[in-house]
This record gives structure tokens, C-alpha cells and sequence, in this order.
């Protein structure tokens, strides 16, 4: 029960926060990138956000098969930073 309680009680903290402090004109002022065009539309950054995010996944998949082939555990937290 406590550790539920620990669990829930941040979340819905959070939740409340970003209610309250969520500035919708902020959020919407230039979300497709007209006066930004660097940017790229949201389309091109959604799959450019996607590809980095593969990317790393892979890096850390590919890094935890390797650990287990480790000389000594602390190597592990080196090669993986």
C-alpha cells in the first residue's frame, strides 16, 4: 500500500501541475514550423525523433549483449557511458 501510494501520489502531483501551468498559445505559437522552416514540419521531426530514439535503443541493446562477455563488471558502466 505504501509503495502504491509512493507511486500514485507523484504522478497525479504532476498531473495537476501541468493542468495548471499549461500554456496552450506557448505550446501552439509555431507547432508547424512556419516561422521556424529550419525546423521542418512536425512530420519531419516526429520521424527524425524516431530515428535518434532507434538509434540509441539499438546502441544500448547491442551494448547490454556484449556486457555479458565482460573481463570485470566495472568495464560494463564504462563502455556504457
Amino acid at each position: 500500500l505504501v509503495t502504491t501510494v509512493a507511486k500514485v501520489v507523484p504522478l497525479l502531483l504532476f498531473a495537476l501541475i501541468c493542468l495548471f501551468a499549461f500554456k496552450l498559445d506557448i505550446f501552439t505559437a509555431d507547432i508547424w514550423a512556419v516561422g521556424t522552416p529550419e525546423l521542418g514540419s512536425v512530420l519531419e521531426q516526429v520521424r527524425n525523433m524516431m530515428l535518434v530514439t532507434v538509434f540509441v535503443f539499438i546502441g544500448i541493446e547491442g551494448a547490454s549483449v556484449y556486457s555479458g562477455r565482460a573481463e570485470r563488471r566495472s568495464d560494463v558502466g564504462k563502455a556504457t557511458v
